[in-house]
């Protein structure tokens, strides 16, 4: 199957080329040519290609809305699996350490959200596909939608998310942004945060994606009481505490570049104990910050 560069590349005519042989014949003499007609042409008719049809606008009518039902999974899961979603686009399951569950998840932009999500301090908790809302229309008429990615967040705010590869994906199928338009009109009624997510924009910005896929690879390491009692003793004697002394901290060696004091700090920043800035690059002159939680714990 041709690519989408391929097609917009090929050219197809519809109707007689010029220079054809009606544009080849000459005028007979005693003959008059069609051209000659004493008849005085009428305005130029707009014609239309017969391969592409009228667009839709979200400015027909529509029926209104009746009532909305909202449906989650029993046991407070995802409500639709990979399996049930059947679409030719890459999906998979990603165990999730902060969710407590593997979460399903569909297309590489959902993926790599979900990776920001799982080491973002701002992310209290999350779950992909969380429910299904159903709209019911005065004609009767039943349209559902799923969202993506729900989120709990650090201020303990709601967040529906809508994750599009580009801007313009959900513009595209006036049906389709109709049924987000409702979603978000649901969402303000409930005092929850509605948001439509551009993962080309979001993913490119700083070096969150990168921090992300390096710091979720840790994020099931075992961290014992030993390493929560370093790591406060380290901060109880410094106030300006960087990624390279936490990580000599949870050598248990006093070495800055150990892979297993990394791969420490790195579970506890999935765990929401220490927090670092994923949207910079990490250095070891990286500052890293206790969470309000460990803080009182270690007394700072």
């Amino acid at each position: 199957m041709p690519d989408a560069g391929t097609l917009a590349g090929e050219r197809r005519s519809f109707g007689r080329p010029a220079g054809g042989d009606m544009a080849s014949k000459r005028k007979m003499p005693g003959k008059k040519d069609p051209g000659d007609s004493p008849f005085t042409p009428g305005p130029p008719v707009e014609r239309r290609s017969p391969c592409r049809a009228r667009p839709k606008t979200m400015s027909k009518k529509r029926p209104k809305l009746e009532s909305v039902r909202i449906v989650r999974a029993r046991g407070g899961g995802p409500i639709r699996t990979v399996i049930q979603a059947v679409r030719k686009i890459p999906t998979g399951d990603f165990p999730s350490l902060k969710a407590g569950r593997p979460l399903p998840w569909e297309g590489i932009a959902e993926r790599h959200f979900v990776w920001v999500c799982e080491v973002d301090w701002n992310v209290r908790s999350f779950m992909t596909q969380p429910m299904r809302m159903e709209f019911h229309m005065s004609d009767g008429s039943v349209l559902i939608y799923f969202p993506d990615v729900e989120r709990l967040l650090a201020s303990t705010a709601i967040e529906i998310v809508e994750i599009k590869k580009k801007e313009d994906e959900a513009r595209r199928d006036p049906d389709y942004s109709f049924k987000l338009w409702l979603a978000r009109q649901i969402c303000v009624i409930r005092g929850w945060k509605f948001r439509i997510l551009s993962a080309e924009k979001y993913l490119a910005e700083g070096h969150r994606l990168a921090n992300a896929q390096l710091i979720r690879m840790d994020r099931f390491t075992a961290v014992s009481a030993e390493d929560y009692i370093r790591l406060g003793e380290a901060f109880r004697r410094t106030n300006d505490m960087t990624w390279g002394k936490a990580v000599a901290a949870l050598s248990r060696t006093d070495d800055e570049w150990s892979p297993d004091g990394l791969a420490r700090l790195r579970a506890l920043i999935v765990r929401r104990h220490v927090r670092v800035d994923i949207d910079r690059r990490i250095a070891q002159q990286t500052p890293v910050a206790l969470t309000e939680s460990a803080a009182i714990q270690v007394g700072k």
